[in-house]
């Protein structure tokens, strides 16, 4: 162990400073080294690794007789002053939770203008979704309805049911909301001397960004679609585009939310 002093008195010296701290039986390692003829160096540590004590003690020829009582004494005011040691290494933390997830089912609701020819339609509708707190993803389901548009001599009024898949990101009060919908747009004349109605294949893109309040989250959507339908009378003679274009203000209401 060393070249000053007895090897054997000074690891029974330790060894009763542990015993007297009821450290006999836990995980401390003490070792003991020589730097060099005149130094000795202490360390105790838990098994671990986690150090305690590091000292390096620089004996003078006179001190050899007495240095296992010294590094015994070290050990029992180390011990005295950090009895905490005595026991075993404290346990690792435990590994963090999971990140929480969430199922929220959410009503949608908006009123836009839409372009071309000019009109106003609104939509009702919800989206369930499932994910953790920032990135959600879901499924959504809406019904939206447009006041009747001028076609010649008569309007065109707009009934859409469609479904979609939905990402939702939430930061802070801010909400943003993406949406890829699909489903049926059903085009009914009115006013005309035969009224015709015929349901057409729809899909959009929809972009919703807003802030949260207490209730739910406010703000904008803009829905966008790259069909080229147009609504027709019979005799041909009247034709509008059908409008693929809409910005309105929207909103979300929470209903349901639980891990």
């Amino acid at each position: 162990m060393f070249a000053c002093g007895d090897a054997g008195d000074a690891t029974a010296a330790i060894r009763n400073v542990l015993v007297a701290h009821g450290a006999e039986t836990s995980d401390l390692v003490v070792s003991v080294a020589a730097q060099t003829v005149e130094e000795l160096h202490l360390r105790v540590a838990h098994a671990n690794g986690e150090v305690g004590l590091d000292r390096t003690f620089a004996l003078a020829p006179t001190d050899c007789t007495s240095a296992g009582q010294l590094l015994a004494l070290s050990v029992d005011r180390f011990l005295s002053a950090f009895p905490e040691w005595a026991g075993p290494a404290p346990a690792p933390p435990p590994p963090p939770p999971p990140p929480a997830r969430w199922v929220d089912a959410t009503l949608l609701g908006a009123v836009s203008s839409i372009w071309v020819p000019l009109g106003v339609d609104a939509h009702v509708g919800g989206v369930l979704d499932l994910g953790g707190e920032l990135h959600r993803f879901g499924g959504s389901l809406l019904v939206r309805a447009s006041v009747p548009q001028t076609a010649g001599s008569g309007h065109f009024q707009q009934t859409a049911v469609l479904a979609g898949a939905a990402y939702r990101y939430r930061a802070g009060a801010w909400r943003l909301r993406g949406e890829a919908r699909a489903g049926a747009l059903l085009v009914s004349g009115i006013g005309f001397a035969e009224n015709a109605s015929d349901w057409l294949p729809w899909w959009e893109g929809a972009v919703f960004a807003g802030r949260r309040f207490g209730w739910g989250a406010l703000g904008v959507e803009v829905a966008a679609s790259a069909l080229r339908d147009r609504a027709v009378t019979r005799d041909g003679l009247v034709s509008e585009d059908i409008p693929l274009f809409r910005l309105g203000l929207a909103g979300e209401l929470g209903v349901v939310s639980g891990k």
